[in-house]
């Protein structure tokens, strides 16, 4: 073998060793930065960290138009407190068009400004890790679609697992139930069987639990994060962390219990009652969680 192709073997060498490492995934819910809110990620460093980090972003970065309680806006200039923090967001809600659709545009040059990739229909998001690719595909979910019909989201899972590992985000469910439908279990069974790894729900404004499927995991509400509005009022959340191993297997997986920040920071919860309300609606999910050291473990 000549010495160049020795080189290129050696480097295809290094180029597989690189993408069979794991990666560690950190995801939290609704994000709404507006407001009189300062700076909602002071003090999540050891709760969103890792590889991929993942947000719900609930208000579109811009000037443009009117703000009001139910049409939001935010400074543009506060897309920089994402930036070393957070890796793609979801603009796949019922907040992302406030501002329409050029409101968007503007996001996503703010987004993209701090390195921060953005999901929607139509777009998906994507993280490159050490030659491994993150395809996030977000898809807002009205209560009463229905969910046994919703073959486009499917689709868009086995289209993107061919370019890389596939993290779904739903924006869904019926404001402050902390019980998935029927429905709902059934569509992310679909989408983990299509390929995806993770499906991170959000949306109705409370935490809803874990399921264990396979070798994916299931969230179906991470609950809220923080609100720059006097719009909820619940504070019960978690972020949760997991593992991508090189076989696509997920595994480690945490719930790390919050506090979501209404008009103030969010920050890490040691209250035991809401560790065991995730417990308990993750069990009744067919998972097996296990508590330790103020961090709920799911198997």
């Amino acid at each position: 073998m000549t010495a160049p192709r020795l080189v290129a073997a050696f480097l295809l060498c290094l180029g597989a060793l690189a993408e069979a490492r794991p990666l560690e995934v950190s995801a939290a819910g609704d994000l709404q930065p507006g407001g009189t809110i300062t700076d909602p990620f002071a003090g999540l460093a050891t709760v969103l960290a890792g590889d991929v980090r993942f947000v719900n972003l609930e208000a579109p970065f811009t000037t443009r138009g009117l703000e009001s309680d139910a049409r939001f806006r935010v400074a543009p200039a506060r897309a920089a407190w994402l930036k070393g923090r957070v890796d793609v967001v979801s603009l796949a809600n019922n907040h992302a068009l406030d501002q329409g659709e050029a409101g968007r545009d503007d996001t996503v040059r703010a987004l993209a400004g701090v390195g921060v990739s953005a999901a929607w229909k139509g777009h998906d998001g994507e993280v490159v890790r050490d030659g491994r690719r993150v395809i996030v595909v977000a898809r807002a979910l009205a209560p009463a679609a229905e969910l046994d019909a919703e073959t486009e989201s499917v689709e868009a899972v086995r289209a993107g697992a061919k370019r890389g590992v596939v993290i779904v985000s739903l924006h869904w469910g019926h404001t402050g139930s902390l019980l998935p439908t029927a429905a709902q279990r059934r569509l992310a069974a679909r989408l983990v069987d299509a390929g995806a790894v993770a499906v991170l729900g959000h949306g109705p404004h409370t935490l809803q639990g874990i399921e264990r499927r396979g070798r994916a995991v299931i969230a179906y509400s991470l609950g809220n994060l923080a609100f720059g509005c006097r719009c909820t009022d619940v504070t019960d959340a978690y972020a949760l962390r997991f593992t991508i191993e090189d076989s696509g297997a997920v595994t480690h997986i945490r719930a790390l219990p919050l506090v979501a920040g209404l008009l103030a920071p969010p920050a890490p919860s040691t209250d035991a009652g809401l560790l065991e309300l995730i417990e308990t609606l993750s069990r009744d999910l067919g998972s097996k969680p296990q508590r330790s050291a103020g961090v709920l473990k799911i198997e």
